[in-house]
């Protein structure tokens, strides 16, 4: 169903941001120990948030959480279509991953360095391993909600 349900929102133009939230609390916090040792790819939600589009401008590819103590937590494409880090957006600084709660529950969250930003984590579905393949996030912190809304996304495991 979660699955399903999220298929159903990337396929809209514009995503509802209360779809998003009722998503989010249906399902399971990620655990760090799930999430940590593998690159993410990522992919935003259309809910107007501005962020949606300075990812893009950026050339946003996702996140590796390689090591939960030192998180690259924006990889980008760079010219010649390498992934690499952008820490010119962080302000140079990188994440961890740490249990933080969100909307009242514990959860497997990226806190990133140098910028009062968390972003947190839920299993929207697993592998044969029982490890998540695909996770829904959420961008919180200082300066993070525009007109009352967080901005949301998406990670699919890549290794």
């Amino acid at each position: 169903m979660s699955a399903a349900e999220l298929a159903e929102l990337r396929a809209l133009d514009a995503v509802p941001p209360e779809r998003v939230s009722a998503l989010w609390d249906s399902l399971t916090p990620a655990r760090v120990d799930d999430v940590a040792g593998s690159r993410w790819r990522g992919t935003g939600l259309d809910t107007g948030h501005p962020m949606f589009a300075m990812l893009g401008q950026m050339r946003w590819w996702g996140k590796d959480l390689s090591d939960p103590r030192k998180v690259d937590p924006i990889l980008v494409t760079d010219d010649s279509g390498a992934v690499v880090p952008d820490t010119s957006a962080t302000g140079g600084g990188g994440a961890s991953l740490w249990e933080v709660s969100f909307r009242g529950r514990p959860c497997a969250s990226m806190v990133y360095d140098r910028l009062p930003v968390i972003d947190h984590f839920v299993v929207v579905d697993t592998g044969g391993d029982g490890r998540p393949t695909t996770l829904l996030a959420v961008m919180n912190g200082r300066g993070t909600v525009h007109e009352g809304q967080h901005f949301w996304f998406v990670l699919e495991r890549e290794r």
